[in-house]
């Protein structure tokens, strides 16, 4: 028999106190289900392929994707062979949430009056499948078919001109800094291009090129950062950072707090998980992650005809039911089936592949009483490869790697691979943990990560991490200071300097706009200091160049309407952001020649003076005048007879639509408002834009938060809406305007400030089966 008290603060997260850990995690599932019930159901749906019952024809394709992958088994067949403390975890948790759902059978929120019916029963195991479907695309299934489409259609050399190249010094771990087990040859960690592939295996891969949907890419992302106590204002570490996820109403993580005699944490968590797998503290050790970006996921071509092992009858709102058969080969799950051509794509992914044991981490991560101990802790640890950081009480600050890591044949890091034995690796053993890179308490006092290049030594992680620029930024502000506080890692948060804009800059200087009106706008970047800030006319004109020279590159490669799967696969968002990426990368690598039409510099200024003329356009239309808000002088096609200046804010607005309401119609009013913010894709204050959007925000820093060893609570966060996901719950919006403004609110943690800010208090009794 468990005692709770749930408390609820002045933002409504909630704190839960148990008698026992079976108490805690029932309380975590109630609080859980009590602010996120929606979304709880929204993911189980999504992954078990029945959204279509929800949202309709539009659906459907996603549904047959998630069926033919058979993610529900798998999460079913992995639960049962957790340690039994695990099981016993995800029991409790699941009789929260069931609990809550029994005594608010009549108040559900207004999402589920278009649902055919209340939500089930939980079991156990949904835990683990709610969470694979947030992991799942975060990997490499699509980055493989976006290199598939660009070899395809403009050529290997192409392909090999956009992809990124990776420098050693600005890795996460430097040269020679490591201290871990077990290392590789540099030349381990380096992609090799792809030369294997023979020109029949390229055709092959066109052949596939009538089969899937577009699938939300769930890239990720994030910033972390620890800091020394000797480099802080207490003498004790600070532990900062933000995840970088789609920009989504709810917001993907769930602020809450559980203790109990075996633990005492506060967190983040993934609604309908119990623990926090990604970030939190408990009274000993604090931690975070950014995305490890590991090629996680390898796709195969297989050719037909193929026996359904199984058929799965996929039910549709408003529509005809219709029946999927789904087959397998030796090596995976055939996802993508294209009859006509009788071309399929089956794929090996980590979370299917061997058995998956993240979730025996999370127990022991709430009670480790030092980083030491944490470390021990994740190595059961499989999806998604993470970029850890650790800070305990003593002082210590760890960076390690977590996850699997599997070293694949080389052609697979790179493209979709033909479906026969050599390129299998199901067989293969993944690295040893103590192999992974880790390093603890460097000499410059910090640790960064930002999805950037981890080791210059080491095992193969991936060749798909990004640039160095914010990582590089982060260094930088850390770089020579002392006395740091949590004010200090709120600063770093929000800053919006783009250490890419002074390359861009000095490529375009040269540029040559025909127009008066272009010609302003170039004398805007002139003294630009590259600071995205919102209120900036630099800072639009910078950013609308880029996007449409990123929309003239993809045209002129012929980008625009190849597919890898079924049409519209890769998804459009997906596609269009790795365009973006890689036509900029062309353009700062000096490798533009390889671009039809550009044959020398007279030719690049002349394209981006262009370029600059039809921003100038674009934006004198939107803002009715010219870059100061003066009215133009003749006929410059603006529209507004009251011009406003041009500002970075105005036109890059984060978007954050609820999944329904974007499925359907009648439910438009789910959607939260619109907010404009500074920053991109290369500032510290991530936020991105993909040209299938136009420049407007659709991802970013979903969260923030600072730990503060010193004093727990002294620690401070926010997430981009509420705790809340029940629209007009009061707490479904109430941290969205320190999100914008780059505020946080305090993180309250021991039983005095939790008892200072409380707004209600509730008590609970539970009883778990067989306990007197």
């Amino acid at each position: 028999m468990s005692q709770i008290t749930i408390t609820r603060d002045n933002w409504g997260i909630g704190h839960a106190v148990a008698s026992h850990a079976a108490g805690a995690f029932w309380a975590q599932g109630w609080m859980a289900a009590e602010d996120r019930i929606w979304q709880m159901e929204y993911d189980r749906r999504r992954a078990f392929g029945r959204w279509a019952e929800v949202a309709g024809a539009g659906a459907v394709r996603e549904d047959v994707f998630f069926r033919r992958l058979n993610l529900a088994h798998y999460a079913k067949s992995h639960w049962q062979e957790l340690q039994p403390e695990t099981q016993e975890m995800t029991v409790h948790y699941v009789a929260g949430v069931n609990a809550w759902l029994e005594a608010n059978e009549n108040n559900l929120p207004a999402e589920f009056a278009y649902h055919p019916g209340p939500p089930e029963q939980w079991l156990p195991w949904h835990c683990l499948a709610v969470y694979k479907v947030r992991h799942f695309f975060m990997g490499t299934f699509n980055r493989k078919l976006w290199r598939a489409l660009v070899a395809g259609t403009a050529g290997v050399d192409m392909l090999r001109a956009v992809q990124p190249e990776f420098d050693p010094a600005s890795a996460i771990v430097p040269p020679n800094a490591g201290d871990y087990a077990g290392r590789a040859t540099p030349e381990a960690a380096a992609p090799v291009a792809p030369t294997a592939l023979t020109d029949d295996e390229l055709v092959v891969i066109n052949e596939a090129a009538a089969l899937l949907n577009p699938l939300m890419d769930d890239e990720g992302g994030s910033n972390s950062w620890a800091v020394h106590g000797s480099k802080t204002a207490t003498g004790k570490p600070l532990l900062a950072g933000d995840p970088h996820r789609g920009i989504e109403f709810p917001n993907v993580y769930h602020q809450c707090h559980i203790a109990c005699d075996e633990f005492d944490t506060i967190g983040l968590a993934f609604p309908g998980v119990p623990g926090f797998a990604h970030f939190g503290h408990n009274e000993h050790v604090a931690w975070c992650i950014t995305h490890g970006m590991a090629d996680d996921t390898d796709v195969f071509i297989e050719h037909g005809p193929f026996s359904p092992d199984r058929h799965e009858t996929v039910a549709v709102a408003g529509g005809e039911s219709l029946t999927v058969g789904c087959s397998a080969t030796e090596r995976g799950p055939v996802v993508i089936e294209h009859p006509e051509s009788g071309v399929g794509l089956s794929l090996q992914w980590t979370g299917v592949v061997g058995l998956d044991t993240t979730f025996d981490a999370l127990r022991p991560m709430l009670r480790a009483a030092s980083a030491g101990e944490f470390e021990e802790a994740v190595e059961p640890w499989v999806i998604p490869v993470n970029s850890l950081l650790v800070a305990d009480v003593e002082g210590d600050i760890v960076f390690r790697v977590r996850g699997r890591v599997v070293e694949r044949p080389t052609p697979n890091r790179w493209l979709p691979v033909p479906g026969r034995d050599e390129f299998d690796w199901r067989a293969t053993e993944p690295v040893p943990f103590a192999s992974l890179p880790r390093w603890a308490n460097p000499d410059r006092g910090f640790l960064v990560t930002a999805n950037n290049f981890i080791a210059p030594d080491g095992p193969y992680i991936s060749m798909d991490f990004v640039g160095p620029e914010r990582h590089n930024r982060i260094v930088q502000l850390l770089t020579g200071r002392s006395g740091l506080t949590v004010a200090d890692m709120a600063a770093i948060h929000t800053d919006v300097v783009s250490l890419l804009a002074p390359q861009i800059l000095e490529i375009l200087a040269p540029a040559t706009p025909a127009t008066e009106l272009g010609r302003q706008a170039h004398e805007l970047l002139t003294d630009w200091d590259g600071a995205l800030d919102a209120e900036s006319a630099a800072a639009v004109v910078y950013s609308v160049v880029r996007r449409l020279w990123a929309e003239e590159v993809t045209r002129r490669l012929g980008l625009t309407g190849g597919e890898v799967g079924e049409p519209g696969w890769p998804a459009q968002d997906m596609r269009s952001r790795q365009a973006f990426d890689g036509a900029n990368r062309l353009l700062v690598s000096g490798q533009w020649k390889a671009i039809s039409g550009l044959d020398d510099h007279d030719d690049l200024h002349q394209l981006l003076g262009q370029l600059i003329d039809d921003t100038a356009v674009h934006l004198a239309q939107v803002f009715g005048g010219a870059p100061d808000g003066a009215p133009l002088s003749g006929d410059s096609g603006a529209s507004s007879n009251q011009p406003q200046p041009w500002t970075w804010g105005a036109v890059h607005q984060m978007v954050s639509p609820h999944p329904l309401a974007t499925q359907v119609s009648a439910a438009q009013d789910l959607h939260p408002p619109v907010d404009g913010v500074g920053g991109d894709r290369e500032t510290v204050r991530a936020a991105p834009i993909s040209m299938h959007h136009g420049d407007r925000m659709g991802s970013g820093s979903v969260a923030r938060y600072a730990f503060d060893l010193a004093r727990w609570d002294d620690s401070q966060w926010v997430v981009c809406h509420g705790v809340s996901g029940v629209r007009g719950s009061g707490h479904d919006l109430d941290q969205r305007s320190n999100w914008v403004a780059g505020t946080m609110i305090p993180m309250v943690y021991s039983a005095q400030a939790v008892a200072d800010h409380a707004t209600s208090v509730s008590t609970h009794t539970y009883a778990p089966l067989g306990d007197e």
